[in-house]
C-alpha cells in the first residue's frame, strides 16, 4: 500500500514505556537534525493517566507514554524515520525507553475532508 500524497499530513503515533533512568543526551543530539529537516511537529501526548486517557480498549501492559507527531507528508515521515541519522539515534534510547508501537498514519487532505463533508450532507438530505 503506497501512502505518498504530499498534499496531506501524516502522523507518527507512538506508545512506549519508560524503563527508568534518564534518556542518553546523545539520542536528542542525533535525532534533532533529522526531526527538524522533516518538519516534525509534536501535537499531542504525555504520560498515561495524566495527559493521556484510554477511553476504550487498552494499551500494551506497562505503557507509560503516548504521543502523536505530525509531518507535512508520509514521504517526510518515512524519510525521517528511515534516515541513517535517526536510525543511529535509536540505539541511544534503548536503555531508557521501550517502544511498544510506532504507527505511521496518513492524514486527510482539505479536499478529502470537504468531499466527506459534502457526502454526509447529501446523505442526510435523503
Amino acid at each position: 500500500m503506497q501512502m505518498s500524497d504530499t498534499s496531506k499530513p501524516a502522523y507518527l503515533v507512538v506508545c512506549g514505556t519508560f524503563l527508568g533512568g534518564t534518556l542518553d543526551p546523545e539520542y536528542a543530539k542525533r535525532a534533532t537534525a533529522p526531526a527538524e529537516k522533516a518538519q516534525l511537529k509534536e501535537i499531542a501526548g504525555g504520560a498515561i493517566s495524566q495527559q493521556v486517557k484510554v477511553l476504550e480498549g487498552e494499551l500494551p501492559p506497562g505503557s507509560t507514554f503516548f504521543g502523536v507527531d505530525q509531518f507535512p507528508s508520509m514521504a517526510a515521515l518515512e524519510e525521517f524515520y528511515f534516515s541513517d541519522a535517526y536510525q543511529s539515534a535509536i540505539t541511544f534510547r534503548k536503555d531508557s525507553v521501550e517502544m511498544n508501537f510506532l504507527i505511521a498514519v496518513d492524514g486527510i487532505s482539505d479536499a478529502e475532508h470537504e468531499a466527506q463533508k459534502q457526502a454526509a450532507l447529501a446523505a442526510a438530505k435523503k
